[in-house]
């Protein structure tokens, strides 16, 4: 069945009210993306599905107030200082999380993991370091048993195979960003099909938010010394930043953005299946069309590259831009971390040339046995044809995007 329109203005009031206090503009992204969403997709909500969806809509809505609330109640966290962060972005399937991964390894950099950012808020009111950092290890215990036994069996295994979720793993931005774009897992199908009617809604709040839930990880590290501010750099991840550069680097000045880049012949067929799968998990399977969604994919990576390249230009040299091929990262990665590390200005140390060692090593190993076992020909398999689409008019649409970066 699928969702009125009422399910999201049931949080603005009975009556459509609106608070004085909260800013609800976000509701209208969110209703825009899920209302676009289903018209164009056709697909219909399980009875599961739809209940979820609504749960992980609701809680974003609570998480937000309470963060908030949180920072209304402790002010120094928005004194803490954080240097200029990394972000690493791209299309889907161009690199970005192997990438991201092996840049996490450097001893100057920290990462936030999927548990920060659902159990983010301190559960004291105490500001001195130590207990912060008491308070954290708790509810690091705490959560645990939750997330893998009751939230893992709901998220489903077939996502883990195009997207790995765990407790400890490095987390890209999506759910912090959630706050005011519609970026929750369940919902970022809706985004794809809405782009063009999203666009001109801009990102709201989203990285002024974003900006302050680093302070607050970084501050539950270091209580009242926020003066001081944060020795590590940010290390992020996301590839839904690409329509959004101007907006991300006005509220992150001197930030360095990592583009990757990948033939879209060779990318687009697997978006299509990352999302189809995403959308399997509240939506009737019946009733996902794989055509319209090739459609919507196709348009979305048109829409983001023309708004990403204009951006790049009215930023001129005001943000660091380093672009990587992902065959390039692929035949050499510990050559491409090198390269990033130096013009990041993070160095390239012997200590962290053997973490990369260590995990290329990991990797190699574990991607034979995926392969003996043919466990990725089997959960995710993603030919063009099957989205109504052929690499001959992937090619074709995006030749200059190609051109330009030697894909």
């Amino acid at each position: 069945m699928a969702a009125p329109l009422t399910d999201l203005q049931l949080y603005t009031g009975p009556n459509g009210e609106k608070s004085k206090k909260v800013d609800f503009s976000f509701i209208e992204r969110y209703q825009t993306a899920r209302k676009i969403g289903l018209e164009r997709s056709k697909a219909k909500f399980s009875p599961a599905g739809h209940a979820f969806i609504q749960s992980n809509f609701a809680s974003r809505i609570a998480f937000r107030l309470r963060f908030v609330d949180y920072l209304k109640r402790h002010p120094r966290v928005l004194d803490m200082k954080i240097k200029p962060p990394v972000f690493v972005i791209g299309f889907p399937r161009t690199g970005t999380t192997f990438l991201f991964e092996l840049l996490g390894l450097h001893e100057s950099v920290r990462v936030h993991r999927s548990w920060e950012q659902i159990y983010t808020i301190p559960g004291t009111e105490a500001e001195d370091a130590e207990s912060l950092r008491r308070d954290r290890a708790r509810r690091y215990q705490a959560n645990k048993w939750y997330f893998n036994n009751l939230l893992m069996p709901c998220i489903g295994e077939a996502i883990q195979h195009v997207h790995r979720i765990g407790y400890d793993e490095p987390e890209e931005c999506t759910i912090p960003c959630s706050f005011d774009l519609p970026w929750t897992l369940t919902e970022l199908p809706f985004s794809v099909f809405a782009a063009d009617e999203l666009a001109p809604l801009g990102v709201g709040d989203a990285f002024r938010f974003y900006r302050q839930y680093l302070q607050l990880l970084a501050w539950q590290q270091r209580g009242q010394d926020s003066d001081q501010g944060d020795e590590a750099i940010w290390m992020l991840k996301c590839p839904f930043h690409l329509p959004y550069l101007q907006e991300l680097c006005a509220v992150f000045p001197g930030c360095t953005v990592v583009w990757t880049h990948r033939n879209p012949r060779e990318c687009v067929a697997s978006a299509c299946s990352l999302y189809e799968t995403v959308m399997r998990m509240a939506m009737e399977e019946a009733s996902i069309d794989p055509v319209a969604l090739g459609q919507a994919v196709m348009r979305y990576t048109e829409l983001a590259l023309q708004q990403a390249e204009a951006s790049l230009k009215l930023l001129g040299d005001r943000v660091k831009v380093i672009h990587v091929r992902y065959a390039d990262n692929i035949k050499n990665p510990k050559q491409i971390c090198r390269t990033i590390s130096e013009q990041a200005g993070l160095g390239f140390s012997e200590t962290y040339e053997a973490q990369l060692d260590a995990y290329l090593q990991r990797n190699a190993e574990q991607r034979q046995k995926m392969k003996e076992q043919n466990r990725s020909q089997a959960f995710h398999d993603y030919k063009p044809e099957h989205y109504g689409l052929t690499e001959t008019q992937i090619q074709a649409a995006f030749q200059g995007y190609i051109s330009k970066y030697g894909l």
